[in-house]
């Protein structure tokens, strides 16, 4: 571990340490599901567990404070922020390591500022920090099917961070949550990436297909 990292490491952690026992005690599970998956997808340990340390540094933060420190950070707040302002602890929470603590691995960054409704687009190091943070055993003993999450991203990464958003999506509809536009935009491009990976190739060239359908079936029987 470089000293750089080590540095950070240990000052962010004591920050998270002046916050509530039980948010101590999951980010603790977190940091164990995230560092079984970046040793299995060759992410760097070190890096993975400064993004869990830094991850939910504000998740106890009321929504009032939360929209304050927001405002007073510079981060441009949308309606549906406005209107759920607990999204805002990963954001919030990114430019805090950056500005406070000099973090600037920017996908480190990324996976603490996007791990709570995920991006179309993300690092392989968010990916983990964002499934580590669903899966982790508290939350998948009240929520079995993160069990199954869990066993899935420990071979397609990418398939159980759609699963884990086709739950969400059904979760929202049946509690009567409006989904949040970018969790929304996530999923929809994710569900179109993993169509278009498991599409199967045509098995006859189009016009042999279309001569077989135009023939007598008397004639082919």
């Amino acid at each position: 571990m470089t000293a750089a990292i080590a540095a950070q490491i240990a000052a962010v952690r004591a920050e998270l340490e002046t916050r509530p026992e039980g948010l101590i005690r999951h980010v603790g599970r977190v940091l164990h599901e995230a560092l079984d998956l970046a040793w299995r997808w060759d992410i760097d340990p070190e890096r993975t567990e400064l993004a869990v340390w830094g991850h939910d540094l504000f998740r106890s933060h009321s929504s009032e404070e939360l929209l304050r420190l927001s405002r007073e950070s510079g981060l441009v707040l949308r309606p549906e922020d406005e209107a759920a302002p607990v999204m805002l602890h990963g954001p919030l929470a990114a430019v805090v390591l950056r500005e406070r603590f000099g973090v600037d691995d920017d996908e480190a960054l990324a996976a603490v500022r996007d791990h709570t409704a995920g991006l179309a687009e993300m690092p392989m190091l968010a990916k983990i920090v964002l499934i580590a943070d669903k899966v982790e055993e508290r939350k998948r003993n009240r929520t079995p099917v993160m069990k199954e999450i869990r066993r899935l991203a420990q071979r397609d990464l990418d398939l159980a961070l759609l699963c884990w958003a086709d739950w969400k999506w059904v979760d929202e509809r049946l509690d009567g949550y409006v989904a949040y536009p970018v969790h929304w935009e996530a999923r929809r491009r994710w569900v179109g990436e993993h169509h278009a990976d498991i599409g199967l190739p045509a098995r006859m060239a189009g016009e042999a297909f279309e001569d077989m359908a135009s023939a007598d079936p008397a004639a082919t029987a």
